[in-house]
C-alpha cells in the first residue's frame, strides 16, 4: 500500500510538471492569430505578423490583416491588431480597423 501511494504521488507530481509550459514566441503568435477575428461579408482573410516584442510576463504581437474578395477583384481592406499574450489570456489591446 505504501508503494502504491508513492507511485501515485510521483505520477501526480510528474504530470503536473509536464503540463506547466513556458510561453514561447511561437505559441504566443499562434494564440494571437487565433484571437483575431476573420473578415466578414465573404471576404478572404490574410493575416501577417508584423512585430513581436517580449514583455515581462508575455508577448506583444502586432498582426496586419488584409480582407480581399475571393475572386481577387475589388477593394482591399487592411486592419492592424495588437494582442497582449500571457500564459493565462490573450487580449486585443489595439484595434485599428
Amino acid at each position: 500500500m505504501r508503494n502504491f501511494l508513492f507511485v501515485f504521488l510521483l505520477s501526480v507530481l510528474l504530470s503536473g510538471c509536464v503540463s506547466e509550459q513556458d510561453l514561447t514566441l511561437e505559441t504566443a503568435t499562434s494564440r494571437a492569430l487565433d484571437k483575431v477575428p476573420v473578415c466578414g461579408n465573404d471576404l478572404e482573410t490574410f493575416n501577417k505578423v508584423n512585430d513581436s516584442q517580449e514583455k515581462e510576463d508575455g508577448f506583444l504581437i502586432t498582426i496586419q490583416q488584409d480582407c480581399e474578395p475571393i475572386d481577387g477583384e475589388g477593394p482591399q481592406m487592411r486592419s492592424d491588431y495588437t494582442c497582449y499574450v500571457t500564459n493565462n489570456e490573450v487580449k486585443i489591446v489595439k484595434d485599428n480597423n
